[in-house]
């Protein structure tokens, strides 16, 4: 299995009980979808290893469960895969249509402004709790360019051309690209202030 067809449903963080048991935290809005579980696959020395799950039971905290995982019998084997992100195939997703998408699903994928100006390649999703953040890389402008989304901002998703069009907030792009202009002026003040 590769990680680009998988996402993360999250961590195994620590040994449960010396049996082999572990806490599994899902980054989930609804963890309980998962309670059905049979089998994970799990990152180890960047690998994804498959692991059949014997049982699957709710912690007392939330978005935690304890799982037992096939031929993992003790809590010397627990704490080999304890800190190991865990993954399920992306087909495991219900497929999102209209304006919505899963964050690891636009990876890769173009973003342009409301207007059909291309800004650059998303890198990454910073999924931070209050919203989410494109993390996107300009090639026009050599610059990353942090892009917030929260519930305000409007987003259309266009998966066949995977292109993400988003109608900033006023000025943002600006900041970024009005920095080159400050970062120059401030480059030729130095490179005259050197020549006195």
């Amino acid at each position: 299995m590769n990680k680009d067809d998988c996402f993360v449903l999250g961590k195994l963080t620590k040994p449960h009980g010396y049996k082999g048991a572990i806490v599994l935290f899902v980054d989930a809005d609804e963890p309980e979808a998962y309670i059905e579980l049979e089998s994970v696959w799990v990152e180890v020395d960047d690998r994804l290893v498959p692991h059949f799950i014997n049982t699957l039971h709710p912690h007392n905290t939330a978005n935690k469960f304890i799982v037992q995982l096939e031929g993992i019998d003790s809590e010397s084997k627990a704490k080999t895969i304890a800190g190991c992100t865990a993954y399920l195939p992306s087909t495991l997703l219900p497929q999102l249509d209209g304006n919505s998408f899963y964050l690891h699903e636009v990876n890769g994928w173009k973003v342009k402004d409301n207007h059909g100006v291309a800004i650059g390649i998303i890198q990454k999703v910073l999924d931070y709790p209050m919203y989410p953040i494109l993390e996107v890389h300009s090639e026009a402008h050599n610059k990353e360019i942090l892009i917030p989304l929260p519930e305000q901002v409007e987003i259309r998703v266009d998966r066949e051309s995977k292109a993400l069009s988003v109608n900033l907030p006023e000025g943002l792009l600006e900041a970024y690209l009005d920095s080159d202009a400050a970062d120059e002026e401030e480059d030729d003040w130095r490179d005259g202030d050197e020549s006195r």
